[in-house]
């Protein structure tokens, strides 16, 4: 049985390479082997593929294994023709993909996942493509099967399979196709590493040593995909340096919703990683929470070399509340001075800030960027995304500010100004951006 999975391009008007790895679709994989599949991989957004550079000119690697994708030009959908801005195709050309799929031949079933619910076309591309070479049938995985699965079922995929309950892939495979997998009770998440050893060749690893987030923050849909987990600290550790062992990688992130929450675990895990003195540079690029950084731990951060703290802020005033209450400004205050004094400078601190909330003005945004400012932290300027099935989502169908069966590519925060009347305007946006970044 040979299975391949596949990494799809990404469509959009920008895209940037921030430590970005298809960890979902690896713990597939690792699942896979375990079933007993030959499993091959084709990650179209690996920017570190040796054979790349064959096909197309690749971007020198920015900070800390960092970068901008290949990418080349192409024909806007009608849905956003009018928007101001290029339209392109990130990662590795079709010519990369075919000459992947011939070298690998024939497969009993492809696996293709996916992010963000506006990249969809990316992904539908990459299938179309596929579908040209091989009649095996096709899976589709990932978020935006997850928050759009009618949506996802429009596409061009055979089958859509939510890979937030992964304990139900060896029965889908016996029942769909008729695979001989064994059945075996097991805790994905806590058995599994994801298989990095799919790849040859990689600029750094990512991994999560938690799923899902028990805050409930209005606009994100992570609670909704997923029921809130740790990972035993020794297995993430493990993983940690199985495959830095392999790798010799230089940066490894953690992309966790909520990597404090447990704070015992996530002492515990940090102690490891400090003891293991594997000479990399850590991130944690997600945001932590601020109410949860005491002095132990940010100097347990410091110990472990991490070298990107992002902090959760999104926004000032009553929407601090209303969107959730996850933290507000004394949170952040005491959080930065613990950093601060555990040896953090304030290029190694950085802090998201949400723009274009449903209800949130021109001022509270201002207001969020000089309190933060004021603070000497760095700021990430996040435009709001609204996200299917999301309490703030719901509220904007209910007031009539939503299709509810909107072109998902339309929801892409980059471009909802250009079009939505009910946020921030583009001019606004960029004004925020300007003061931020000065």
């Amino acid at each position: 049985m040979v299975a391949l999975l596949v990494n799809p391009n990404v469509h959009d008007f920008a895209a940037y390479d921030f430590w970005m790895k298809p960890l979902g679709l690896l713990y597939v994989g690792a699942l896979m082997e375990r079933l007993g599949f030959d499993v091959h991989l084709i990650d179209m957004m690996n920017r570190h593929d040796s054979d790349l550079p064959k096909f197309v000119k690749v971007p020198r690697d920015k900070r800390y294994g960092t970068g901008k994708f290949p990418a080349r030009e192409i024909v806007k959908p009608k849905v956003v023709k009018d928007i101001p801005r290029k339209f392109k195709e990130y990662g590795a050309p079709p010519e990369y993909l075919r000459w992947r799929l011939e070298k690998i031949g024939q497969v009993d079933l492809v696996m293709v996942t996916s992010t963000m619910t506006y990249w969809y076309r990316g992904v539908w591309q990459t299938i179309k493509r596929i579908k040209e070479f091989t009649n095996s049938p096709v899976i589709l995985g990932g978020i935006y099967t997850q928050i759009l699965p009618s949506h996802a079922k429009k596409g061009p995929a055979d089958f859509v399979f939510p890979t937030n309950r992964l304990e139900l892939l060896p029965k889908f495979l016996r029942e769909k196709f008729h695979f001989r997998v064994p059945d075996f009770e097991f805790d994905w998440f806590e058995d599994l590493d994801p298989a990095y050893e799919l790849y040859e060749r990689l600029g750094y690893l990512v991994f999560t040593s938690s799923i899902g987030c028990p805050f409930r923050c209005t606009y994100c849909a992570t609670p909704i995909m997923w029921k809130f987990k740790k990972r035993s600290p020794e297995k993430v550790a493990y993983s940690v340096k199985k495959y830095q062992d392999i790798f010799r990688v230089k940066d490894i992130a953690f992309f966790d919703d909520a990597f404090l929450v447990g704070k015992k675990e996530a002492k515990k895990l940090l102690k490891i990683l400090a003891n293991m003195g594997l000479g990399v540079r850590y991130h944690l690029p997600n945001g932590i929470h601020a109410r949860l950084v005491d002095e132990e731990m940010a100097h347990l951060l410091k110990d472990a070399n991490f070298k990107t703290i992002y902090l959760g802020y999104e926004t000032s005033g009553e929407l601090q509340k209303k969107t959730g209450g996850k933290v507000f400004d004394e949170d952040l205050v005491r959080a930065v001075r613990c950093l601060e004094k555990a040896g953090f400078t304030s290029e190694e601190i950085r802090t998201y800030v949400l723009v274009n909330l449903p209800g949130q003005k021109l001022e509270d945004v201002v207001r969020a960027v000089r309190f933060l400012k004021e603070l000497g932290i760095g700021i990430s300027v996040n435009e709001y995304t609204p996200i299917p099935g999301t309490p703030e989502w719901q509220h904007l169908i209910n007031q009539g500010r939503i299709d509810p069966n909107v072109d998902p590519l339309l929801l892409d925060n980059s471009i909802l100004p250009y079009w939505w009347k009910f946020g921030m305007s583009v001019e606004e946006i960029e004004y925020v951006k300007e003061l931020a970044r000065y």
